[in-house]
């Protein structure tokens, strides 16, 4: 019954009918355990690859990781088939499946290395901040000294108008208004008969000078750049720190990778560590090519490529 079970479990990963299998010898039962158990050790990897990347720089909840990891297993599975599915030996896909396996190699070391010197990538990181952060400083110090002198040059011009209106205001604090009112007034004439005749009223009243509302406008501007003065000059103080965090906060998947081969370039041990997981991966990636042009053809194949030549005849057959 288990071994029933786990001739299932390899045709649902390998494609294989497991019909047709039922009425093969155990050649072909040992060389699905074959392919199985490849692509059973590329599942269990890829999985774990799929999972860490999308944790580490997907920044996923769990289902996310677990969600990246069967994608990535479907993917696997598909590959794998179109080697185990090929009826016959297709030497054009086995070299297809090498480039593939080149491909994945380098993506899945990649990945695992990032996960294995994490420490060392962390101190390298620093290194790295600390060279970007030489190269930007200045350039953003610029900029904010640029902005503060626009500023001060705002602030300069808005403090010398004012000296000027403050001395006009002391000079003249009040100025005088002048209103003019037209009343009609009767007048008895000689005759005892009543005229109107208009009588002109001419006052004068003192308001505060216009001006002084100029000056509270330029106070409150005043107020606002001043303000804006003082925030970038926070900005200044606190710029290198600003622009570091900044550069932390920003690191992903490519700036480790970079950090990564600075890292090899440095140091042979972690190439040859780098160099032995890569065919490590190659290797394992190309286990169902070797195993699908190199060994011999189980019955199972006899059958599928009968099955498919008898087809053929039958086909031409009908065709004449």
């Amino acid at each position: 019954m288990m071994k029933d079970w786990w001739a299932k479990f390899g045709c649902f990963l390998t494609g294989w009918n497991y019909q047709i299998l039922g009425g093969c010898t155990e050649a072909s039962r040992k060389q699905l355990k074959k392919y199985s158990s490849a692509i059973l050790i590329l599942v269990i990897l890829w999985s774990f690859i799929g999972y860490s990347f999308a944790e580490r720089y997907v920044g996923a909840p769990i289902w996310g990781r677990i969600l990246t990891a069967f994608i990535f297993v479907v993917i696997i599975v598909q590959i794998e088939r179109q080697i185990i599915l090929t009826v016959g030996r297709s030497k054009w896909l086995s070299w297809f499946r090498v480039a593939i396996a080149f491909i994945m190699a380098i993506l899945g070391s990649s990945i695992l290395d990032q996960i294995i010197f994490k420490d060392d990538i962390q101190k390298k990181m620093i290194q790295i901040v600390d060279r970007q952060v030489n190269e930007q400083l200045s350039g953003r110090l610029t900029i904010i000294d640029k902005k503060l002198g626009e500023l001060q040059v705002e602030i300069d011009s808005l403090d010398k108008k004012n000296l000027i209106l403050y001395e006009e205001i002391s000079k003249q604090p009040t100025i005088k208004t002048v209103s003019q009112t037209i009343t009609k007034i009767q007048f008895r004439q000689g005759d005892g008969s009543f005229t109107t005749r208009p009588q002109t009223t001419i006052s004068t009243t003192p308001i505060p000078n216009p001006k002084v509302k100029e000056t509270e406008i330029n106070e409150q501007n005043l107020e606002v750049f001043r303000k804006q003065k003082e925030d970038y000059t926070q900005k200044k103080i606190k710029a290198e720190a600003s622009l570091r965090q900044e550069l932390k906060s920003k690191q992903g998947f490519l700036e480790e990778l970079n950090a990564i081969i600075e890292i090899l370039r440095e140091r042979s041990v972690a190439l040859f560590f780098y160099s032995i997981l890569f065919f490590f991966l190659m290797f394992l990636e190309l286990f169902v090519v070797a195993s699908k042009t190199k060994d011999t053809k189980s019955d199972y194949d006899l059958v599928v490529e009968h099955q498919l030549s008898q087809k053929v005849k039958t086909l031409n057959q009908l065709v004449k």
